[in-house]
């Protein structure tokens, strides 16, 4: 257990110190791709000037004759038109290594060496800004602005807008480098790219092979760790998404409920799913100790709860609800609130705007007006009792669709039933809903809750629990939001629009994608097209997947509209996905619009079927 313990420690650390140069790395690498290449050259204000002469104008001294000592390599050069002998008697592989040289007058073979006067001359022969040039300064190694030079440079500073420096070689006046604040913003990003934080000037250092060991044991600790949990019990491979029912008791109210959840969420993340909240300010991270829950199963023990829970609550069985699958439990006990607030609704409007899509739209009977995230929704509860199969007030214009549905009735136990809002809670006082009448054909049963709430007449009342808000935009308004949707699961999505557009008066594009049968399957088609003619952020895309011939939109399925969207490109990191529609399609559109980049947390679903 010590040696799991030392190796959980070095991988956590291990993790913090690679996850931080991998932040350095991706800011960096921006900077890279976004900054002007020739300003950040230094060679902005760089002009190339030749001082070359005539050979034929002068009478050269032979080489042999100037000096005894022998060289190892002899140039003839140029420096303001006259011609000079560089001898270099030692150098390096590279130029600027250690190197020992002198110049010669190629007429007169006296030595020679660069004045002031000459310096600066050559300096502003290479610059074509406006600034001041200063007196030049022969200045010895090391240099910031080129911290591999190793021989002496002479140093011009120019008094400009961007502190350009010019360096010049100490013994042929050779213009070596422009440097300024842009230069030396590259310089240091450089720094940080390649980790070269002891200034070696190159990538090859030893802090860089240190990091490629570090990460290597990162990835030895992360398997290590890994195994260990596994041999443990606490990793466990979970194929599909199988629930798993659990008793729940309620210490403070003293009553059982029982729970479903996916069995492969935490406890904690189950018990949210239904709207349980366990204490949590570490958002599941094991490192708070406050998400305590009493588990009827023993349970083995991790080492974030020998760290936050005694020996003795240990020993009865309590545990941290973000360490334990759900599917590890069978009962347990809280001490937390359910706190759902009830209501009855009375309905005040009901109406088919769509063959099989009835709005029904209801009040609060105590008078309360409810105040809501758009995209919330409200768990119905429908009393057991006898339903129709279909609806009897049937618009004539809609009956067509209905030819092929029996008449009859059928029984029913009590169930619940989720809806999501059509509207925001500013824009009526009144709760609309869209119930998508489940019809019975080939083997499906009728909807039990859509036959109920698709039958109750005005006046009429329901019990209600919420609202709930696990679907709603983000407070991030400088996005672009794409919205798919399709038969009744437009009803979030529009709530969500109208409250952006009327209420937060967002200035981002949005686009909706929705998807239906046949024209007179689209839902609020007069108001979204009026919508998306008032704000010239917000289009509108109906497509049809069996359109009539007179159709001049999209046809097809939503999918194949997204597609044509994503080819002409989304900025991956500052666009955001709504979806709600059947599962199958949501799967479907998660999957292409995660293979163009889009980070799932930008990916935002409604679970249509709750």
């Amino acid at each position: 257990m010590r040696l799991f313990k030392l190796n959980t420690s070095v991988h956590k650390w291990l993790s913090l110190v690679v996850g931080l140069q991998l932040l350095i790395w991706l800011g960096t690498g921006l900077y890279f791709n976004l900054m002007d290449h020739s300003k950040a050259s230094g060679n902005e204000l760089r002009v190339h000037y030749h001082h070359e002469g005539n050979i034929a104008d002068f009478i050269f001294t032979p080489i042999k004759d100037i000096t005894s000592e022998a060289p190892q390599e002899v140039k003839l050069i140029w420096i303001l038109h006259q011609p000079y002998y560089h001898f270099v008697f030692d150098k390096g592989q590279h130029s600027y290594q250690e190197r020992r040289s002198k110049l010669f007058d190629a007429v007169t073979a006296k030595p020679f060496n660069l004045s002031e006067e000459q310096v600066l001359t050559l300096a502003k022969s290479s610059y074509s800004g406006e600034g001041k040039l200063t007196t030049p300064v022969l200045s010895q190694p090391p240099f910031s602005d080129h911290v591999r030079q190793q021989n002496p440079m002479w140093q011009v500073v120019v008094e400009d807008e961007n502190n350009t420096t010019i360096y010049l070689d100490s013994i042929t006046g050779q213009v070596l480098r422009h440097a300024n604040d842009d230069f030396r913003l590259k310089d240091l990003m450089m720094k940080l790219h390649f980790m070269d934080y002891g200034n070696s000037g190159g990538s090859n250092h030893w802090l860089i092979i240190a990091f490629a060991f570090a990460t290597l044991f990162l990835s030895v600790t992360g398997v290590t760790w890994l195994l260990q949990e596994y041999q443990n019990g606490f990793l466990r491979l979970s194929w599909g998404s199988n629930r798993k029912k659990v008793a729940v008791t309620f210490s403070n109210e003293n009553t059982i409920t029982d729970i479903s959840a996916v069995g492969r969420s935490t406890v904690l993340e189950g018990l949210a799913s239904s709207h349980v909240y366990l204490p949590s300010s570490c958002g599941g991270g094991g490192t708070c100790g406050k998400c305590v829950f009493l588990s009827s199963t023993k349970l083995p023990i991790t080492l974030s709860e020998q760290e936050h829970l005694s020996d003795e609550q240990l020993k009865e069985g309590y545990r941290l609800g973000c360490q334990h699958r759900f599917s590890e439990i069978s009962s347990i006990e809280v001490n937390t609130d359910l706190n759902i607030e009830n209501h009855e609704l009375v309905v005040v409007a009901t109406n088919f705007i769509t063959p099989f899509i009835k709005e029904v739209k209801f009040k609060v009977k105590s008078g309360k007006r409810l105040a809501f995230k758009a995209g919330a929704y409200m768990q119905f509860e429908v009393p057991a009792g006898m339903n129709s199969l279909r609806p009897d007030d049937m618009p004539e214009n809609f009956e067509e669709y209905w030819e092929s549905y029996s008449h009859g009735r059928f029984s029913h136990d009590g169930v619940t039933r989720h809806y999501s809002f059509v509207n925001f809670d500013e824009e009526s006082d009144e709760l609309t809903f869209n119930i998508r009448w489940q019809t019975a054909k080939d083997g499906f049963r009728a909807g039990i809750g859509s036959s109920y709430l698709g039958s109750l007449q005005v006046g009429e009342t329901i019990a209600a629990k919420g609202p709930f808000s696990d679907f709603y935009a983000t407070s991030n308004n400088k996005v672009r939001r794409i919205f798919i949707g399709a038969g009744s699961g437009l009803a979030p999505l529009r709530s969500i629009i109208f409250e952006q557009l009327k209420r937060h008066h967002f200035q981002g594009d949005m686009i909706l994608i929705y998807g239906a049968r046949t024209e007179d399957d689209l839902l609020y088609q007069n108001e979204l097209n009026s919508l998306s003619e008032q704000h010239k952020n917000f289009s509108y895309i109906p497509t049809l997947s069996n359109p009539s011939e007179q159709w001049q939109g999209h046809s097809g399925y939503v999918q194949h509209v997204l597609l044509t969207h994503l080819v002409k490109g989304i900025e991956a990191f500052s666009t955001e996905f709504y979806l709600c529609g059947p599962e199958a399609m949501m799967n479907e559109l998660e999957s292409i619009i995660a293979d163009v980049g889009i980070p799932s947390n930008q990916i935002f679903k409604d679970k249509f079927c709750r």
